[in-house]
Formats: C-alpha cells, sequence, structure tokens
C-alpha cells in the first residue's frame, strides 16, 4: 500500500510520539477513492496500544475505545481492553501500516519525487480513518492538503468538548451518541455525525448519511461532502446520523454505562 508520512511528533491531545501517515488506495466502499489516514503510536503497535490504555495519544476521549483493565497474576499480559466499540478493526489497516512504518516503507511528505506528488494530487482526503485528527497539528494537515485534489474532505472528532479541539469546527463533524449529545455538541458551534438505534430516531435537523445502507448507499464519502464541518455561524446545512451496525451498536449502550 503506497503511502506517505505527513507528521512525526508529540500528539497534540497528550504529548507522546504519534505518527499520521497517509495511504493510497482503499477497498473501503463506503469512502470510495479517497487518500486513508492513519494516525498511530511511533512506539507501540495499534493492537498494544489499545490494551494498554495508549491509544489515548492518537483517540483521546473517545467514548468507542473500551475499558483497559488488569489480568490476574501469571497471565500472558498484564492488561486487555474490554467492551471496545470502534467500528475499526485494528488487525487490519493500522496494524499493517504500522508495520509498514516501522519498516520504513514510507517517506516523509517533504521527501517525495514528481511521480507520487502527482498521484497525492489525484484524490481528496479522509480526516482520520483511524485515530483521531485533532491529535496531529493543524499545519500539518494543511501541508498535506496542499498537494491534493480539492474538495470538500470527510473528518469527525470526538475531543469536541475539549480545548484541543478549539477551532476544528470549520474541518470536522463532532461525533456524538445520543439527541443530548448533539444538541450540546451543535450549541457549541459544531456540526454533528450521530450514530443512532433505527431510522426512526433521525431528528428533524438531521440527514441520514448518504452512504449508509438505509439510505440506499446513493453516495459514497468522496462524493457526498456532507461532513465536511461547519464553516462559519452561517452554515446551516443540516447534521449527518447514521444506524449503528454490528457489535458496535450492541457494545455501545452497556460501554456507556460503564464509563
Amino acid at each position: 500500500m503506497a503511502g506517505v508520512i505527513f507528521y512525526s511528533g508529540p500528539s497534540m491531545l497528550d504529548g507522546k510520539p504519534i505518527v499520521a501517515i497517509a495511504t493510497i488506495g482503499t477497498r473501503n466502499e463506503k469512502t470510495g477513492p479517497l487518500i486513508q489516514t492513519w494516525i498511530l503510536r511511533r512506539d507501540v503497535s495499534p493492537l498494544a496500544a489499545i490494551n494498554s490504555g495508549k491509544d489515548s495519544s492518537i483517540c483521546g476521549s473517545c467514548p468507542l475505545r473500551g475499558v483497559v483493565e488488569r489480568m490476574p497474576k501469571g497471565s500472558k499480559h498484564r492488561t486487555r481492553n474490554r467492551y471496545r466499540a470502534c467500528y475499526v478493526t485494528i488487525r487490519n489497516a493500522p496494524e499493517q501500516v504500522w508495520k509498514a512504518f516501522r519498516r520504513g516503507s514510507y517517506q516523509h511528505v517533504t521527501k517525495l519525487g514528481k511521480s507520487m506528488l502527482r498521484k497525492l494530487g489525484k484524490y481528496a482526503l479522509r480526516r482520520g480513518s483511524y485515530g483521531d485528527p485533532v491529535a496531529v497539528p493543524r499545519e500539518a494537515w494543511a501541508a498535506l492538503e496542499a498537494l491534493l485534489k480539492p474538495g470538500k474532505y470527510p473528518g469527525y472528532t470526538h475531543q469536541w468538548r475539549e480545548s484541543a479541539a478549539a477551532g476544528w469546527q470549520p474541518l470536522v463533524m463532532a461525533s456524538v451518541q445520543s439527541q443530548a449529545e448533539a444538541v450540546i455538541a451543535q450549541d457549541a458551534g459544531w456540526r454533528t455525525f450521530r450514530v443512532m438505534r433505527t431510522v426512526d430516531d433521525l431528528a428533524s435537523n438531521e440527514i441520514l448519511c448518504p452512504a449508509s445502507p438505509e439510505a440506499g448507499n446513493t453516495r459514497t464519502c468522496a462524493t457526498c461532502g456532507a461532513c465536511d464541518g461547519r464553516r462559519d455561524m452561517a452554515d446551516q446545512r443540516k447534521h449527518v446520523a447514521i444506524v449503528g451496525h454490528g457489535s458496535r451498536n450492541a457494545v455501545l449502550p452497556s460501554l456507556l454505562r460503564i464509563l
């Protein structure tokens, strides 16, 4: 999988070492042909990070991270993650991208040749295929985006309550898990992306995600452009909601009770 490093340095969430990698080529039918971006701990594999809690450097206060608990004495591992509800399968792309990074497979974006730069320029971007985009400095995103095809880039953050996300409203959606959370985020100036139980839960100020089965998969993220944040307070576009699927939809209520 071809890719480039566009940031390597301290996390904007906790100061720990992270790396941000953009890859070209995806089988994700929902997003379509967007450049995917992976925000990872530099020093710890994604699997080790979620089982130790070190994924806080890239996921912050996301409620879908799960709960880290200590294992009994004599167990192979000291800790493990339970109740994780994140939709990203860590063993797939995040783990493989991290291993490729550790092998030295990716160059920094500032060292790319003309051929790779031309290739990048054909694509728009997904901010945060794994990891919260707020963990990476704004200027690093801007430097990458300057090389890409102009467009409405989708992006989401669970850090919308945190000071680290100040000023991010024009770029990403606030990820919320309830209508009550949606109201709080919207009052704070965010457009929201909400996971709901059924289509019947759709609020009057929301649209159903056009890239979802319930909406007929009429668009992909690459052709939609609805999830590019809120340009300013005059931007009165509707918020976006999607029906949760699979284990994430089943686990989340229990996880939120624990937290």
